[in-house]
């Protein structure tokens, strides 16, 4: 662990550093922004399978190729999908509302790493800080610092190359939590992006600065007994709920299936690699992940662990070419613990008697440490899919399609991203697919629709209102509905 005082001496260094930075940054044009972001897309992708390595050697977290894909998705596929995004002066125009929009840099942005993505998230906050005309200072997880400051130098190097100034990318290598903390607080920081625990994200929105965050997600899948092909189905599930040994929030955390074809599912499931575990091996499983019993800490060492770890670490033998561990939870909460977000490939299984049952379900895992985050559903009957995504407090419902690649834009048409929004109800600002858009102060600029004159007023502020009697007038009503009248009067 760093020294409390170097950790924060280095924090203060850099922000100062990023805030020079970002002064030059700010005039740059949206050609020149476009050319540097390019040059760090490349480097990312050029870099992508080193830096996986480096992720995985320093955390143990994971898997070495999905981290490439996680690089590459943040890089260059990234890349694709923002490098048209206007992000310099004129970014919209409204004719027959006679305003623009124009787009300022926000400045200085602290962004938190969290130890599952330590490389890729680097890649994705530097990439849409840059974009922006802003600068970053990344604040990794203690036990990820050596492969996070090695990508935040490859991106900065990029840049600097493609004609950035540079500093624009910068990462804590003395890293500490009161570092941490001082440098969202610094004076010269403007914004900060929070990826990390629920405490970090608390602590984040603690400093006094404006924060973008994210939640856990006990991310959930509903498969309905009019769901296609219960084979894709199942790839589906193993796929998105192993990915990366299950440490994206995003994956699915658990399935409900109707009864009527659970039957099947678990077949299919079976046949590609899951191991249901029976009730003895359950409890095995739950001691392992809940060493102080159903109110403690989920264990730490499970994180990103093959099945086959994790099984040897529960005392259990599975078959050889086992790719996930299967429970059945009796219910959801605190006295279920194993309903809870575990960031491994241990999927929850549920079956529902019935639609209304399963959707109850549903609502309660995701309530469960799951608000606003992501859900799927399986089903070919439209009415079911718009009664799921009506009902559930998700704000990413994806449809026949995994979970993490759909909630994050791989296989979607959303926004990609790797800072998912979970809304108020998931206790961040912002329900969004978080992108360079969201790193910009907005100036608009109006000329006006209708003349001042109309307001009633004389050249002396003093005058009846066309409006009408005031507010105070006993005939509220008629008042209210009068400016109602005459707004769309004129349009």
């Amino acid at each position: 662990m760093a020294d409390v005082e170097r950790s924060k001496a280095q924090a203060d260094e850099l922000a100062l550093r990023a805030h020079a930075a970002a002064e030059a940054w700010g005039g740059a044009g949206q050609e020149d922004v476009d050319r540097v972001i390019e040059a760090m897309a490349q480097a990312g992708t050029e870099h992508a399978q080193r830096l996986a390595d480096l992720a995985y050697e320093e955390t143990g977290y994971g898997r070495p190729d999905h981290k490439a894909f996680k690089n590459l998705f943040n890089s260059q596929f990234l890349y694709e999908f923002i490098r048209h995004v206007p992000t310099v002066g004129v970014i919209a125009e409204h004719p027959s509302r006679r305003y623009v929009e124009i787009a300022e840099p926000v400045g200085v942005i602290a962004g938190l790493v969290p130890v599952t993505n330590p490389t890729s998230t680097v890649m994705f906050k530097a990439l849409i800080a840059l974009k922006a005309r802003n600068a970053i200072v990344c604040a990794p997880h203690p036990r990820a610092v050596r492969c996070s400051a090695e990508t935040a130098r490859v991106m900065d190097e990029a840049a600097t190359a493609a004609g950035a100034p540079p500093n624009l990318v910068q990462c804590m290598t003395e890293v500490s939590l009161e570092g941490t903390d001082a440098l969202m607080r610094h004076y010269r920081t403007d914004l900060v992006l929070a990826t990390g625990s629920r405490a970090m994200v608390l602590a984040a929105y603690s400093s006094g600065k404006p924060t973008y965050a994210v939640g856990p997600g006990n991310t959930t899948a509903y498969v309905h007994r009019s769901a296609a092909d219960l084979g894709e189905t199942a790839a589906m599930l193993i796929v998105s709920s192993t990915f990366d040994n299950g440490t994206p929030c995003a994956s699915e955390q658990a399935v409900v299936v109707d009864a009527e074809v659970a039957g099947r599912l678990r077949s299919e499931l079976e046949a590609r690699g899951a191991y249901f575990c029976n009730e003895r091996e359950q409890a095995a499983v739950e001691r392992m992940c809940f060493p102080q019993g159903a109110k403690g800490p989920a264990a730490v060492d499970i994180v990103g662990q093959f099945p086959s770890k994790l099984a040897e670490m529960a005392g259990i033998a599975v078959p050889e070419g086992t790719r996930m561990l299967v429970v059945r939870p009796i219910g959801v909460g605190r006295e279920h613990p194993l309903s809870r977000e575990i960031l491994c490939p241990i999927l929850k299984w549920y079956e529902g008697s019935s639609e209304e049952d399963a959707f109850a379900t549903v609502h309660a895992l995701l309530k469960y440490g799951g608000d606003g985050h992501t859900a799927a559903v399986h089903a070919e009957d439209d009415g079911v899919i718009g009664r799921f995504a009506n009902r559930m407090p998700a704000y990413r419902i994806v449809v026949n399609e995994t979970a993490i690649f759909g909630a994050s834009g791989f296989t979607t048409g959303v926004d990609p991203s790797y800072m998912l929004g979970t809304g108020t109800i998931g206790g961040t600002i912002t329900s969004d697919n978080i992108g360079p858009r969201h790193l910009v102060n907005v100036k608009r600029v109006a000329m006006p629709v209708r003349s001042w004159r109309e307001a009633g007023l004389d050249e002396g502020g003093k005058g009846p209102m066309h409006f009408g009697p005031p507010v105070a007038s006993p005939d509220l009503e008629a008042f209210v509905r009068e400016i109602v009248e005459r707004v769309m009067a004129h349009g």
